[in-house]
């Protein structure tokens, strides 16, 4: 039994290893997961604003209103919750967005930063220019008077230093 229980772990093992492997980002996966954040980063500036103006409202709003869809159940039995329960749970779960719409963008603006340092407030500038601002690569060939192919190559070299910077060795395998 035991060397049928060691076999076993072992299977078992290198099924878990290789399926882990699998599943690791490409380089590929890398580059476009960090276009998709800078695409998105204007929209997380926009959903700070929000969710600070959402939080001051709900901290104003008086609650007096019985829960009847908010329950906890613990056990056997279930527990409703009182109105000021119920608005600390919602202010709770805006808050936690805030956080995490907020932590992306300092980790945006710190890869930005680093990629200032090791380039030029120029490539900083294009960037912010593809990404915050929307312009297409024809659009800003055609603004900064170089080519298309130099544009995508460019564009191209900087994603990657900040896919590196983001994602770290992941995006070298």
């Amino acid at each position: 039994m035991d060397q049928v229980d060691n076999k076993k772990l072992i299977h078992d093992t290198v099924v878990a290893t290789l399926a882990a492997l699998n599943s690791q980002p490409k380089p590929q996966d890398c580059y476009k997961a960090t276009e998709a954040r800078l695409y998105a980063y204007p929209v997380l500036l926009e959903n700070i604003k929000r969710y600070k103006l959402d939080i001051r409202d709900l901290k104003k709003e008086k609650n007096t209103e019985k829960s009847k869809d908010i329950t906890c159940w613990g056990g056997t039995s279930g527990v409703r919750l009182t109105p000021e329960e119920k608005q600390a749970a919602k202010i709770m779960a805006v808050e936690i967005k805030l956080e995490r719409d907020t932590a992306e963008v300092n980790r945006i603006n710190k890869a930005m930063l680093r990629l200032e340092r090791m380039n030029s407030e120029e490539d900083v500038a294009f960037i912010k220019r593809l990404y915050f601002q929307g312009l297409d690569l024809a659009g800003l060939a055609e603004f900064m008077g170089e080519s298309l192919a130099a544009i995508q190559r460019r564009r191209t070299r900087l994603v990657r230093q900040l896919a590196l910077m983001l994602y770290g060795a992941e995006a070298l395998i």
